[in-house]
């Protein structure tokens, strides 16, 4: 631990000492959360503990840009949402000491939930320039696009199917998020000569086959509808029939040829939910209740009657102890660290069973027993603002860039809000996308002179 902790030191002082622009850093923790847990906890080849240099670098750019301003100005820019990010940590330790909660769970508890919200001060803080934020974007759209290639060699070289076919992110669900945002993306460059259309084409098709068909990512083709009509909710507001129409046709037409691509690998149709019986779902089997080998088509049931179950645990906690609506068990009271997730894991092999398992694992019900029901609203509260402003914010700006920016906010945040209960948003590549693509908001006064 020692050794650890001193080369954790020599290399604070290396960035500190080697970064010379503003964007050099947080390109630097772009790419760290791209690649660090990766070749960690994917490929093996460093120690889990070199993750931590993403909150190494977090604390730098603190140090770097916010520190200065608390210490001799007296005061930082928190934007339309920081009020209300400082306001939800306040709650969500309030919490932590009516419960007595250790420091050190409520530290991880806090990098758990709120590690991005508090980047999101630091960066508009920052005095990023525009040309700064659109090279930031420029690095995390490569690392996006090599996903399906990653993905690709994962299937076609290892020979690795379903789960294991995650690209470089460990999760074929946070992989599924991250990849409709891109396609959102990359769909508006189409009109624009700033890439190959026949290039543009070819990622955006990989990005919809290879991580999403061949890791069997169900929910992909569920969300991607979605964030596309809130996407292109402006025109269904205008009643633009010819925008509408362009993108009604299409839509219908990849749906149809995905399902049926989807059908022929998994032999699962992904719109056909006649056969879930939902009085079938029990803690005591888990998974096992709805699971037949010999029917490929109960794979639906599996996945639903896992996020159905978390709710109904979630449900009998709060119902045991009314007052656990407020503040759960308080910040830190359910957190993973590397090991705990790790023995979970070795738990629950051949499913999960029992309310405290269903708990543990997902998102939603770890959010509930850190910060309550009435703190995950306002969590959601805080999206659902944020999201009314991106889009106000689209109607002001002629710049394409942020305007597609600002467009794709309102998808992300519902994106982000439906994950808690499908896999975890608070991972850092999801968390820090959100908040990097929230930051864009920043520069709307700029846009509008």
């Amino acid at each position: 631990m020692e050794i650890a902790i001193i080369l954790l030191i020599v290399i604070s002082i290396f960035l500190m000492t080697s970064i010379k622009e503003k964007d050099d850093l947080f390109i630097l923790l772009l790419s760290s959360i791209f690649l660090i847990t990766w070749i960690a906890d994917g490929l093996y080849l460093i120690p889990h503990f070199f993750t931590f240099i993403i909150e190494l670098i977090i604390a730098i750019l603190f140090i770097n840009f916010l520190l200065p301003k608390i210490i001799y100005l007296k005061k930082i820019n928190l934007g339309p949402f920081g009020k209300y990010i400082l306001l939800l940590m306040l709650y969500s330790l309030i919490g932590s000491l009516i419960y007595f909660v250790n420091f050190s769970a409520v530290l991880l508890g806090f990098r758990a939930l709120f590690k991005y919200l508090f980047l999101y001060i630091i960066f508009i803080n920052s005095s990023l320039s525009q040309k700064s934020y659109k090279k930031i974007f420029k690095a995390w759209l490569f690392f996006m696009c090599i996903q399906p290639i990653v993905g690709s060699y994962q299937y076609f070289i290892e020979g690795k199917i379903a789960d294991p076919v995650y690209g470089m992110l460990l999760d074929t669900g946070v992989q599924s998020i991250l990849l409709i945002v891109l396609i959102l993306f990359l769909i508006d460059l189409r009109n624009k000569k700033v890439i190959n259309k026949f290039i543009l084409y070819t990622i955006i098709m990989l990005s919809i086959i290879v991580i999403p068909i061949f890791g069997e990512v169900k929910a992909f083709f569920y969300f991607l509808p979605i964030a596309l009509i809130i996407k292109n909710f402006h025109s269904f507001i205008k009643f633009e029939l010819y925008r509408i129409g362009k993108f009604i046709l299409p839509f219908i037409v990849g749906i149809y040829f995905l399902q049926s691509i989807f059908l022929s690998f998994w032999k699962v149709e992904l719109f056909d939910f006649n056969s879930i019986d939902f009085s079938e779902f029990v803690f005591s089997q888990g998974t096992e209740s709805v699971s037949s080998l010999d029917n490929p088509q109960a794979s639906l049931s599996v996945s639903l009657s896992e996020r159905f179950l978390v709710m109904v645990a979630v449900y009998n906690f709060l119902n045991q102890d009314k007052t656990k609506i407020f503040f759960g068990d308080g910040l830190g009271s359910s957190v993973f660290t590397y090991d705990s997730r790790n023995e979970l894991t070795q738990q629950q092999i051949g499913g999960i069973v029992g309310q405290e398992q269903y708990l543990k694992k997902y998102t939603f019900g770890r959010v509930i027993q850190n910060i309550g029901l009435i703190g995950l609203i306002f969590f959601c509260f805080i999206l659902i603002n944020i999201s009314i402003y991106s889009y106000k914010a689209s109607r002001l700006t002629n710049d394409d860039f942020f305007k597609s920016i600002y467009q794709i906010i309102p998808a992300f945040s519902l994106l982000f809000i439906i994950s808690i209960f499908y896999t975890d948003p608070f991972t850092d590549s999801i968390s820090f996308t959100y908040w990097f693509f929230v930051g864009g908001l920043h520069f709307l006064p700029e846009l509008e002179q």
